[in-house]
């Protein structure tokens, strides 16, 4: 049964009893099914969430009005020290989502027949005590004094007959409605709960708690365009003439587009500014749409307009790769993964079960992307005080990849919980890289896979 339902069935419980008995359990009632929870198998598995769940009844239990909060769960109950943050350190959070599964868990198996819940309401950590269903049978329903039965030279009106069956009828749509609307409001409420936010904490907290405006960087690939008549003499004169045989396959492959109807043979020019792409394009708009709905802004810039005082005084999202980054190995971070001159992700700290290096794979016929691999990779900037998050793929669908990864909900919980099984006791680590596996179709990622998470550590020079 899930917790939803066993809120509906307290609600029907205390719509039923009402004014049969209190409409919460006596202290005496509430020790006893505490006991009982923290006594049964399901939370023997468990010291840590067995001491939580104690600790909170009791302080429910002794102050019923009062809000117990997260700074101090987390001193008292998590030894932590007067330094935590909890705007950096979601491990209250998570470990209060946590003990709502094994509450969920304890009333689908052992606590089914229990006649008192246990509850710990999403976006608080509040126990509250309810009763599942009502101890006795409810007192017979008796009809309101208008409608009580008929003397009986009036029973056979058929037109007063039908009114009392359509207001009985009506009063139980709308108790239904009312108890429906209840429960649809609560699911509602759910999807925006700290809880789920919490995801999200670990990853994007140091970004998203600055004043300062992150600024979010897009890459400039060097790449080679075609010609056009408007160019000036000066870049016409850099052009690189194509070969007969590869201007007659350009031919046949863009036929009449305006680049073939220029008069002339085809020919290149290097571009190193004017240009990003698609990946990055597409990551571009997964990152704003996810710092405007968090109401932060962010200031964007071309990679080739980055200036020192930017990372020293920002925190700052890439988009790209030190392949058209090259400042970003400058920064003090010794990485476990690298992009390698040879167009590959190189792994100079494999863990068991990973490879050394891990390359691009194409498709034997089309010549078409069909894997691509991508790094999220967070260390500090120029100071400790700002971080560097680099997005990037070895080609642009990783790099889309990366940013999908890092923006959609359900990726980043599970970016979070790896980063949480990483904890220390200061919590998960500052700085770190991800390794993702991509799968593409037809120039679009689809399926990403997160192979590895490195920790990594500061070396200043």
């Amino acid at each position: 049964m899930e917790l939803e339902d066993n809120f509906m069935i307290r609600e029907m419980a205390q719509i039923q009893d009402r004014g049969a008995r209190p409409a919460s359990p006596t202290t005496e009632e509430k020790i006893e099914q505490l006991n009982r929870v923290l006594g049964s198998r399901v939370f023997q598995e468990s010291e840590l969430l067995t001491t939580l769940l104690e600790y909170l009844a009791h302080k429910s239990i002794d102050d019923p009005i009062g809000q117990v909060k997260e700074y101090t769960i987390a001193l008292e109950v998590f030894g932590r020290d007067a330094e935590f943050d909890p705007r950096t350190n979601s491990v209250v959070r998570v470990q209060a989502k946590n003990l709502r599964t094994k509450l969920q868990t304890y009333y689908e198996t052992e606590g089914k027949s229990d006649g008192v819940l246990i509850d710990v309401p999403k976006g608080h950590y509040k126990v509250v005590f309810s009763y599942i269903r009502p101890k006795e049978d409810p007192p017979p329903v008796t009809l309101p004094p208008e409608v009580e039965p008929l003397p009986d030279d009036r029973r056979a009106d058929p037109v007063r007959t039908v009114l009392i069956v359509t207001i009985i009828l009506l009063s139980v749509i709308v108790s239904l409605l009312a108890l429906s609307n209840v429960n649809l409001r609560r699911t509602t409420q759910g999807d925006s709960s700290p809880d789920v936010e919490a995801d999200y904490t670990v990853v994007w907290s140091p970004f998203l708690r600055e004043n300062a405006s992150t600024l979010l960087v897009l890459s400039n690939p060097p790449l080679f365009r075609f010609l056009n008549n408007s160019d000036s003499k000066v870049i016409s004169k850099e052009a690189v003439e194509i070969p007969p045989a590869q201007a007659k396959v350009l031919a046949e492959v863009l036929k009449d587009k305006l680049v073939m109807k220029q008069g002339r043979a085809p020919r290149l020019v290097l571009s190193t500014s004017n240009y990003t792409g698609i990946g990055e394009a597409i990551g571009l708009y997964h990152l704003t749409d996810l710092f405007r709905s968090s109401g932060k802004a962010l200031t964007l810039k071309q990679s080739r307009t980055v200036s020192p005082e930017d990372l020293k005084n920002r925190n700052v999202i890439l988009l790209g790769s030190t392949w058209v980054n090259d400042w970003v190995e400058k920064l003090p971070v010794k990485e476990d993964f690298t992009y390698s001159v040879n167009a590959s992700i190189e792994n100079n700290n494999p863990l068991p079960g990973e490879e050394r290096e891990y390359k691009p794979r194409y498709d034997e016929r089309t010549g078409l992307v069909e894997e691509d691999y991508a790094l999220i990779t967070v260390k500090p900037g120029v100071t400790d005080e700002h971080r560097l998050m680099v997005l990037a793929g070895i080609l642009s669908e990783g790099t889309q990849a990366a940013a999908e990864y890092v923006t959609r909900k359900e990726y980043v919980a599970e970016l979070s919980r790896r980063l949480q099984q990483m904890s220390d006791e200061e919590g998960p680590p500052k700085y770190y890289q991800a390794l993702l596996k991509v799968a593409v179709e037809n120039g679009i990622p689809t399926t990403v896979t997160m192979l590895a998470v490195h920790s990594l550590k500061v070396t200043r020079h």
